[in-house]
């Protein structure tokens, strides 16, 4: 019997409190652009997966839109799982948002559910005050348990974190953008790359897809703004928002990057 499911992946909000921007940009206004086109697409997702940078600045005030977005998204339906940025505050996201009261900022914010058959792995990549990543030995342990415990799942797994292991762009940009134990979390991921469909990351602010240990490496355009890593010494800002529409077909996945734009075009004739 023929299988099917859809899954959104969304990265990088970037949501300050309200009237605030980022670099110009309303960040909350963008993702009520792109949570308009999600209503508008013709599939139902059965789940969502947000990537990180959920804040800008890790205030409270981000947080409290946060929950907003994450009730617009779900729709009280459709599960949302997140994961942290290195813009994100562990503290003030679990107090906010979880509810949690006795934090601790040095323990990552990792767990893992199963959904549509499928167990999604969500990782905590982030070093408080930096922007660059790495999960550590004890996470990468904690990983390889969860991914055993995935051969009982009626289909697979998918790894959902932050920083990327795969980068599009010059090397001068890799140190703040691509984890840094890449390689042992390519080890650990290859010696279950059958039972895992993907990994999911955001961060680079580009839709980029790689082979990876096996399986599939992804990350989503963002959703504030898109970066250019070709511009020079420095990365580019680019406007638009966008995020990734999952297709799994028989164990089978296709990505389609879905870009929202800043202003309208004359449809071409055909």
């Amino acid at each position: 019997m023929s299988t099917s499911t859809t899954f959104l992946h969304l990265s990088d909000l970037h949501l300050v409190a309200p009237g605030q921007r980022v670099s110009g940009v309303d960040s909350r206004q963008k993702v009520r652009a792109v949570v308009e086109r999600i209503r508008g697409l013709d599939v139902a997702p059965a789940f969502v997966l947000l990537s990180g940078d959920l804040s800008d600045d890790g205030s409270a005030a981000s947080y409290e839109v946060l929950n907003e977005v994450l009730a617009e998204l779900g729709g009280g339906e459709t599960p949302v799982l997140v994961a942290l940025g290195n813009h994100d505050h562990r503290p003030t996201f679990r107090r906010i948002v979880l509810g949690q009261t006795d934090i601790d900022d040095r323990e990552p914010y990792h767990y893992s559910r199963l959904i549509a058959g499928w167990r999604a792995i969500v990782l905590d990549s982030t070093i408080p005050g930096e922007d660059h990543g790495a999960l550590g030995a004890s996470q990468l342990a904690w990983l390889e348990e969860e991914l055993h415990a995935s051969a009982t799942d009626p289909r697979g797994a998918l790894i959902v974190l932050h920083h990327p292991c795969r980068l599009a762009a010059p090397a001068h940009h890799y140190p703040a953008f691509i984890l840094r134990d890449a390689a042992a979390l390519e080890a650990v991921v290859a010696r279950h790359s059958d039972r895992v469909l993907g990994v999911f990351a955001g961060h680079t602010h580009q839709a980029n897809s790689a082979p990876f240990a096996g399986t599939f490496h992804a990350t989503a355009p963002a959703i504030v703004c898109q970066l250019d890593f070709f511009a020079g010494d420095r990365y580019q800002l680019i406007p638009g928002s966008g995020f990734n529409l999952c297709q799994i077909d028989d164990g089978r996945l296709v990505i389609n990057p879905v870009f929202v734009g800043d202003g309208n075009l004359d449809t071409p004739s055909p």
